[in-house]
């Protein structure tokens, strides 16, 4: 990678910061890169390491210095530290470790709440079994509560089994649609790689 191409993808790392402080970004790290010449310019590039980590960096550094300029307590002022602070903390991790943690709590919650749908699913139809049975049981003691044991026992079990097919199709629904955020994560990767080579 020569001095421009890295000069290039670190303007595109740094694309969420204000422009003025890019623009000061990255005519600093071009006059760092040129006074080191055309022999030098390779090992400053290994230095600085690559220009993902530099942004990582750069970022940081520039969060914690808009959490300096905050100086009043209270109100927007502190929103704004905090933000400050959280922004400098995700800048500080690298973008795929933070892909795998969202990654991470995406499956967990999909897995949790398909989990859930299912267990309800199950219950219901297992309770409206119960119900039907216990109304068939009681038919010959009386029959207006076996009509409504039997009612409430075929209501559940027909709930029960919609819920369970409504949860099969929101699992193949968000199955595709992870296998297709997924897919987009590999190929930008693939394209990055591509666009370094």
């Amino acid at each position: 990678m020569n001095t421009q191409e890295y000069i290039n993808e670190l303007k595109l790392q740094l694309r969420k910061l204000p422009d003025d402080d890019r623009e000061d970004a990255i005519s600093y790290y071009f006059e760092y890169l040129a006074e080191a010449g055309p022999e030098g310019a390779e090992e400053a590039m290994k230095k600085l390491g690559s220009p993902a980590e530099l942004a990582a960096g750069i970022r940081a550094d520039q969060a914690m210095l808009e959490f300096k300029e905050v100086e009043k307590p209270g109100g927007a002022a502190v929103e704004k530290g905090v933000r400050a602070v959280w922004l400098a903390g995700l800048a500080a991790v690298p973008r795929t470790v933070l892909a795998v943690i969202v990654s991470a709590i995406i499956i967990i919650v999909f897995f949790t709440v398909m989990i859930a749908l299912f267990a309800s699913s199950v219950g219901l139809v297992g309770g409206g079994l119960i119900a039907l049975g216990s109304g068939i049981w009681m038919i010959n003691i009386d029959s207006a509560t076996a009509a409504f044991y039997g009612g409430c026992g075929l209501v559940a079990a027909a709930c029960g089994f919609l819920l369970f097919l409504f949860s099969m199709w929101c699992s193949k629904g968000l199955l595709h649609g992870i296998a297709t955020v997924f897919n987009g994560i590999r190929r930008k990767r693939e394209a990055g790689r591509d666009y370094q080579a």
